[in-house]
């Protein structure tokens, strides 16, 4: 009773600091324009805009446009179905574009589906600015370096871009997620948070959570984390669990060559910092054959490396570090919390992108608006569903939250790779998580907690 209380005790503070959502005009539908290189807008699919405040504690000053698109239910529709697969900085909207390849038949038979551009990305009121590769800095010169390169790309972003710069949270996100449902005239939705996108589904069932007839969380952040030692652990431990125990030898023989700058692949030094993204750019799905090749080539000379790049996308920036606390005062805080990483994950030595993340907060003049927070709610019916092994959103993520959220279900897929839910499920385990997915929006109920081989 003690957890619940507190609960709801928190969400009505976190209600308490936005005003309530003002009346959202109706969305007027219709054709979705361009949107190259992605074909165009399947047959049926309408689009349109809603509009919102830019900073949601002054509902009535400046405004801007969200983009929806909207593919009406089949056949006999049983409710409305919001969903955002992520990034931070996907443009949501794009799937539902295409939604007879993106969702199974019986969503697609019984929901009208709704997806949208969040405010900064896409088609809606976006984000000027760009970002390039970030180097992981090795002294303290470098480190303050990139603080001040970040800190002036950030100032830029904010000339460019104006009031909104400040208000990319996700915490504003998730108000306007009720905005839409205003517009589209729905007493409750259902909503599908996919990757970042869970975020999204949580904060908005903090805040609204009688709006919601149920909510899937796929491949799910963790926003109690409160500071980046933590997210660079969390991230390592989970990349360090993805690597084979057979390519270990390989991988710390090319390490050691890499550290004493001997490591090259066509008259080009590779680094450590190189190694580290090739590892986690290939696990992230898994491990394939070409990693296994690609390593063979580094080891022997002999043979083609495909190198995968995690990039500095801006969006990563401009969101998350107005969600997480993740700042360092100094160099050496930051080397410390390097080699915790490194220690929990002595092979792979860390999760390329959890370090871009927390790298790219470095200097960044945007103030956290959305502090870390446990989120927790009660009385919507919620399926937690997860790889047990995923790079962008490790498992044990996904266990904490289901922790905190009463009667929350907890669906597990066996393997490595991002993203539960699709609706292209070659292999057995994502035809079940599939088909238990889908009935979980049909019915709010699943069985079993696990999919697999």
């Amino acid at each position: 009773m003690k957890k619940i209380y507190l609960a709801a005790a928190a969400a009505l503070c976190l209600g308490a600091l936005m005003p309530a959502v003002p009346a959202a005009a109706e969305v007027t539908w219709g054709t979705c324009p361009p949107d190259p290189p992605y074909p165009p807008a399947a047959k049926g699919i309408t689009c349109g805009k809603v509009t919102v405040p830019v900073d949601w504690s002054q509902p009535d000053g400046e405004k801007i446009e969200i983009f929806v698109s909207r593919s009406k239910a089949r056949k006999k529709k049983i409710g409305t179905l919001i969903t955002n697969p992520g990034g931070p900085g996907n443009p949501g909207a794009t799937p539902v574009m295409m939604a007879g390849e993106e969702f199974p038949d019986e969503v697609l038979d019984s929901f009208d589906i709704i997806g949208f551009d969040p405010r900064g990305v896409g088609r809606s009121s976006g984000l000027e600015c760009e970002a390039g590769p970030i180097e992981q800095p090795t002294t303290s010169k470098e480190f303050a370096a990139l603080v001040a390169t970040n800190r002036t790309l950030g100032q830029s972003c904010r000339e460019k871009t104006g009031a909104l710069f400040d208000h990319l949270d996700t915490g504003s996100v998730a108000q306007d997620v009720e905005a839409i449902r205003q517009a589209l005239g729905e007493e409750k939705i259902s909503f599908l948070g996919q990757s970042y996108g869970t975020l999204i589904g949580q904060q908005y069932a903090q805040l609204h959570p009688e709006r919601l007839n149920s909510l899937v969380l796929d491949s799910v952040v963790d926003h109690s984390i409160k500071n980046p030692a933590r997210l660079l652990r969390d991230g390592a431990a989970e990349a360090e669990r993805a690597l084979k125990k057979s390519l270990r030898t390989t991988v710390a023989t090319l390490f050691a060559r890499a550290d004493q700058g001997t490591l090259t692949h066509k008259g080009k030094k590779v680094t450590p910092q190189m190694l580290t993204e090739l590892l986690n750019g290939y696990l992230r799905v898994g491990g394939t054959p070409e990693l296994d090749s690609s390593l063979k080539a580094l080891a022997t000379g002999k043979g083609e490396v495909r190198w995968l790049h995690s990039g500095g996308e801006i969006m990563f920036r401009a969101t998350w570090c107005q969600d997480f606390s993740a700042t360092f005062t100094n160099f050496t805080d930051y080397r410390t919390a390097m080699a915790e990483a490194r220690k929990v994950a002595p092979y792979v030595r860390g999760n390329s992108q959890a370090i871009n993340f927390v790298l790219g907060c470095q200097g960044w003049p945007a103030k956290v608006a959305n502090p870390p927070a446990a989120h927790s709610f009660t009385g919507v019916p919620t399926l937690v569903a997860s790889h047990t092994v995923d790079l962008a959103t490790p498992h044990t993520w996904a266990t904490r939250v289901h922790r905190r959220v009463p009667g929350s279900k907890l669906l597990t897929m066996e393997g490595t790779g991002h993203i539960t839910y699709a609706r292209m499920g070659l292999t057995a385990p994502k035809q079940c998580m599939n088909r238990k997915i889908t009935g979980f929006l049909l019915t709010g109920k699943v069985t079993g907690t696990t999919c697999g081989n």
